[in-house]
């Protein structure tokens, strides 16, 4: 329900399906929500990119699916948003993903300023009208790691002081540690007392689930009942093949194939290191954001934005990507050192409160608003 007085935001993306760009666009709009913006989210398929926001947001239907690919649908979408830029009347409008992009620049024109948003591991291309885009119809971009901001100012030439990084936001509340619930007990049978590593990851192959188990063998000589918890959905011949080689390595009864989950907070609660061993990607991170708002120590692999989380030593271990040997001494350093892991555990939420949370997405956001004209209560 709109309010009388408040902000304005419309969100317009063309995702088909949940990419880190989509999930960027979506956690970006319920982070405005959350500030009490009025958010709008316009997609061609709500029911696969928008579902989070049901209850957050004015989630809309764009008529044309396949703009990027369809002349006539892009040029549907344009007019629709350009009638629903009448409707809703934004303050600020956010562009996610190439041709959504250039559908709210034509769509919106001078109505309110265009704030694109780059999240995820791909370039911008860098041929004239996309200069000319980015340069000449974009008031500021919003880019989700150190990594894509650069990228953004060589490919496009906006001006750096044009490009903005803002972390992915995170509700930090949602993961704040109660104690143990004990379902790790109750759904797969894991001991209390056993030291419980966790990753939350689909199981594709970039993930690097393969390289964990390996590592995961190593620690198991160390530490035999350790036992590793893998959370997330089934990705192409998966989690057959991982199983397989689980049992290759002997690791048949130390891993817990969970799939995908809605508790993941009291999972992660009851996790002793978590752990991204990602071989490549990873300009969210929202796992590893996750893991350190629940305060949990984190071993992760230096890749996309994942260093500009974790601050090596101090809130987790950095292990170069594809490396199972270091990946192991990681982990095999914090579940030996319960001392230190608590110190990681402790000293990750407090970043994550001041880094990532929504509270500090809100004094971001609203700096940057302010240099486009848009004033907020933040």
């Amino acid at each position: 329900m709109r309010t009388e007085r408040g902000l304005r935001a419309l969100v317009v993306t063309d995702s088909l399906i949940w990419t880190a760009e989509a999930e960027y666009a979506v956690e970006f709009a319920r982070a405005e929500a959350a500030m009490g913006v009025d958010v709008t989210f316009a997609c061609p398929l709500p029911d696969l990119v928008a579902a989070p926001l049901v209850s957050e947001a004015d989630v809309r239907r764009m008529p044309g699916a396949r703009p990027s690919s369809s002349p006539a649908d892009f040029l549907a979408d344009v007019r629709w948003t350009s009638r629903l830029v009448d409707e809703v009347r934004p303050d600020f409008v956010h562009s996610s993903r190439s041709s959504a992009h250039l559908i709210a620049a034509l769509a919106v024109g001078s109505r309110a300023p265009l704030i694109h948003l780059r999240g995820g591991a791909g370039r911008p291309k860098g041929h004239p009208l996309n200069r000319f885009l980015y340069r000449r119809c974009t008031r500021v971009v919003i880019a989700s790691s150190r990594r894509v901001r650069d990228w953004v100012v060589e490919r496009t030439g906006v001006s750096r002081e044009r490009v903005h990084r803002i972390l992915l936001p995170v509700d930090v509340h949602v993961f704040r540690s109660s104690g143990s619930s004990g379902v790790l007990a109750s759904d797969f049978g894991v001991d209390a007392s056993t030291p419980v590593v966790v990753d939350v990851a689909r199981l594709a192959p970039v993930k690097g689930h393969s390289v964990l188990l390996e590592a995961m063998a190593e620690v198991a000589r160390e530490m035999p009942g350790a036992r590793l918890v893998l959370v997330g959905e089934a990705w192409s011949g998966q989690p057959e093949a991982l199983m397989r080689q689980a049992e290759v390595l002997g690791l048949s009864g130390s891993v817990v194939f969970a799939g995908r989950r809605d508790d993941v907070p009291a999972i992660l609660a009851e996790a002793d290191v978590c752990v991204s061993s990602s071989l490549g990607s990873e300009e969210n991170s929202r796992a590893v954001s996750e893991y350190m708002a629940a305060g949990r120590p984190v071993v992760a692999t230096e890749v996309g934005v994942v260093p500009e989380l974790v601050a090596g030593g101090t809130t987790g271990v950095l292990v170069p990507p594809g490396d199972a040997d270091a990946l192991a001494r990681g982990i095999l350093a914090v579940l030996s050192n319960p001392e230190t892991a608590a110190r990681m555990g402790r000293a990750g939420r407090e970043r994550a409160v001041e880094t990532f949370s929504r509270e500090a997405f809100a004094g971001r956001l609203s700096s940057i608003l302010s240099q486009v004209g848009v004033e907020t209560c933040a």
